[in-house]
């Protein structure tokens, strides 16, 4: 198969168990690869009660069929597992090289189940898979356990690695993926899998490459798009993902003070700007990626002082500046290297603490209560609580619980004050100011992911409107499982081929492929991802009345701004989810119909 090394590798820590399983053609055209191929693996797998952290749950990563090719974007690859922060399906897209490691090694997903009786790493090679001791490395960081794997591998191999926040349980612990430019699967809290399992790291090294049906094919579309690519990728290459924190505040859609406005009184003092005049050191890229979005920066001042680390991403930036009311960067760019080297979430820890922040100011817990203080328009306690969190001490303790199980702890109306969707804190695109993230965060298998719907600034003003929404995140699902299980970029897919699917985007997996799709049957196959994700949710207890949006979202207009005055009444929602299921050809209630899932070849 071209695009495709027909491999999986199968291990059961507890057992100690490795095995390879081959898969053909068929199943390559029905579920296409990363995502897909995880979604499936897991639906097959892991039993709808199973325990997120217990060993029958599974975490697969995976590639796609673009991974390691020529296409833009494609050194990206894709982990998956039932979430311990939703108790759902959860995915999380990653870049950095252990993708292409993985992919030369000659293995489409390895999947891993069960927990060894101590702790272990992953060893995969074009001979197989290994599981070695990994006490030497328990306990230690992710930039350290990543270093003293890919030395002890030597060239060309490439580490994936949880911190002691997955040691410890944080149910947001993350993974950190090595490479010329760091990788980060941040949503979910699948670093809390890994520790479940003892499981510290994978390391990867092979010399298998991608065969690919049509190399001048591809060739020529890519020299077709580069100029889109170019123009359309400026700012990334600039100033990476904190270009947006301007852009986002001028539209009035930067959540701050826990969401309570959407205008941030100093976005220049946390803006990409101030970070490229002060702090920039270099820019760095993905493997084969013509964009270099990434930056590397140095640390002014405090215990990282000196030291050349990874840029705070736009996400983080929201997360531990406008959401906590800060103007400190300083605080945010040391926030944002202790949580990659602890391995934890910035989103979901930083939207956490501003939801803490206002709790304590309303009088809903109290200082007491937590173990410790948080506190709006101050960065200095940050790094402190970020340390306290990864080890599960003092009020870290609570935290690493994430804010949804924090407000079943606390006084009154506590749950009026978050910021989730399905127990996952939400991403910094507005879910009151862009029309087409009300319902996309609400239908969201992930949660307050802004991966399953892409927010669009440019269709904002004027105010679409609810109405065409529904049709709309339709066509974005189809996207993004997709691109998702392709594996592709986001940023190359949508700003160099355009989207939706395009005919772009079908041309370039029959030239990596030599299949014949069009459109609709690539369109199809994205329906099949996420109705397949949607159904093991179901399964789990999500209906019509999980598909919903914080309080604040649907009940309290922005207060101020440029989009003064929008929110998503419950009334719209309604509308919107009903309009969205019939195009689904779902029930009332949101659950996949049976012929529905006959069509997909989902359910006999």
């Amino acid at each position: 198969m071209f695009g495709y090394n027909g491999k999986i590798l199968k291990v059961n820590l507890t057992q100690g168990e490795i095995r390879e399983e081959s898969y053909g053609e068929e199943f390559a055209k029905t579920f296409l690869g990363g995502n897909g191929f995880a979604a499936k693996i897991i639906h097959d797998s892991v039993p709808s009660g199973t325990d997120p952290l217990s060993p029958e749950n599974t975490v697969v990563f995976s590639v796609g069929p673009l991974t390691d090719t020529l296409v833009w974007g494609t050194s990206r690859g894709h982990i998956a597992s039932i979430s311990p922060m939703t108790g759902l399906f959860g995915d999380s897209n990653f870049g950095g090289d252990f993708a292409i490691a993985q992919k030369r090694a000659g293995f489409d997903a390895i999947c891993i189940s069960g927990k060894a009786s101590a702790p272990v790493y992953l060893q995969v090679t074009d001979t197989g898979g290994a599981i070695k001791d990994a006490n030497h490395l328990w306990g230690k960081t992710t930039e350290e356990t990543i270093n003293a794997l890919q030395s002890d591998q030597g060239e060309g191999a490439v580490s994936a690695s949880i911190g002691p926040a997955g040691e410890k349980g944080v149910l947001f612990a993350n993974v950190i993926l090595g490479g010329k430019r760091l990788g980060v699967a941040g949503r979910c809290g699948l670093g809390a899998v890994m520790g479940a399992k003892n499981l510290k790291a994978l390391v990867a090294k092979g010399s298998k490459r991608t065969e690919i049906a049509d190399r001048q094919s591809i060739t020529d579309i890519l020299k077709e798009k580069y100029v889109n690519l170019k123009g359309n990728t400026r700012p990334f290459k600039s100033l990476g993902t904190p270009f947006l924190v301007n852009v986002i505040n001028a539209f009035g859609m930067l959540g701050a003070r826990n969401n309570s406005r959407e205008v941030f009184d100093y976005p220049k003092e946390i803006s990409g700007e101030l970070i490229r005049e002060k702090y920039w050191e270099r820019n760095v890229a993905c493997h084969g990626c013509p964009v270099a979005c990434g930056k590397m920066i140095t640390v002014a001042i405090g215990e990282f002082s000196g030291k050349v680390v990874k840029m705070p991403e736009y996400e983080t930036i929201y997360a531990f500046g406008s959401m906590l009311d800060n103007r400190n960067l300083d605080a945010i760019i040391t926030a944002n290297h202790l949580c990659d080297l602890m391995g934890i979430d910035t989103i979901s820890m930083g939207v956490t603490l501003a939801f803490v922040a206002e709790c304590l100011e309303k009088g809903l817990t109290s200082e007491k209560a937590l173990g410790g203080s948080v506190r709006f328009g101050d960065g200095e306690f940050i790094a402190e609580v970020i340390k306290k969190t990864a080890m599960r001490e003092g009020i870290g303790e609570l935290l690493s619980m994430g804010s949804a199980r924090l407000a079943e702890r606390f006084d009154g109306d506590a749950e009026k004050y978050l910021y989730t969707v399905k127990k996952l804190e939400v991403a910094g695109h507005s879910a009151r100011g862009l029309r087409n993230m009300s319902l996309s965060y609400a239908v969201s298998t992930r949660g307050g992911s802004h991966h399953d719907g892409r927010p669009n600034y440019l269709a904002a003003d004027p105010d679409p409107g609810f109405d065409p929404q529904p049709s709309l995140i339709l066509k974005n699902n189809y996207f993004t499982s997709v691109g998702d299980s392709l594996v592709i970029c986001r940023f190359t897919a949508e700003r160099g081929l355009g989207t939706p699917l395009n005919d772009v985007m079908v041309k370039l997996v029959n030239a990596v492929t030599g299949w014949s799709l069009d459109l609709n049957g690539l369109e199809k196959i994205g329906e099949r991802i996420y109705n397949l994700e949607r159904l093991m949710n179901v399964d789990r207890g999500v209906s019509r009345k999980q598909d919903t949006l914080p309080f604040r979202v649907l009940n309290e207009p922005i207060p101020d701004g440029k989009v003064k005055g929008r929110y998503c009444p419950q009334r719209e929602l309604d509308k919107m989810l009903d309009s969205y299921y019939a195009l689904r050809g779902w029930t009332r209630e949101g659950i996949p119909t049976a012929e529905k899932l006959r069509e997909l070849g989902l359910k006999g």
